[in-house]
């Protein structure tokens, strides 16, 4: 089994996820770059995709507690951006060895880092998260697809 089947398989029975992007520093904010539409963005692909965008009330009491974490991190230099980007599922897991023991643990994940003129951040930003999730709403239907 491969790398991205064994995390692929960390998908299956999820009921849906809680959408989560990260804040936005605030000189990418000034440039253009949005938390808040990211999520919306992220939020609308999934439901589309006939993936339920949980909300916070419903999340609390799902099972494993999923949640999309969409971090951006940026470094401005003069007119220009050094960026990444990471996409996680994240959920509960326990350990094998005590299984007691319950943590959140990133169980799928893509990523990328990049250079960008400050103009084109959001842009960007956008098509890499929007490719991400592509990924991810892939890899949720091959899991799924016998369930």
């Amino acid at each position: 089994m491969s790398l991205r089947d064994y995390t692929r398989e960390t998908l299956r029975g999820l009921a849906g996820v809680l959408v989560i992007v990260e804040n936005i520093k605030e000189d990418a904010e000034a440039d253009g770059l949005s938390a808040a539409q990211l999520q919306a963005n992220v939020e609308e692909q999934l439901e589309g995709a006939g993936i339920y965008a949980m909300p916070h009330e419903r999340w609390r009491t799902a099972t494993g507690r999923p949640w999309l974490y969409v971090s951006i991190n940026t470094m401005k230099v003069v007119t220009s951006y050094f960026f990444s980007i990471d996409v996680q599922l994240k959920q509960e897991v326990s350990l094998r060895r005590q299984p007691a023991i319950m943590t959140s643990s990133a169980t799928w994940e893509m990523g990328s880092i990049g250079f960008t003129a400050a103009e084109e951040l959001p842009v960007r930003i956008s098509e890499f998260v929007t490719a991400y999730v592509a990924e991810f709403i892939t890899d949720y239907r091959v899991a799924n697809s016998d369930a």
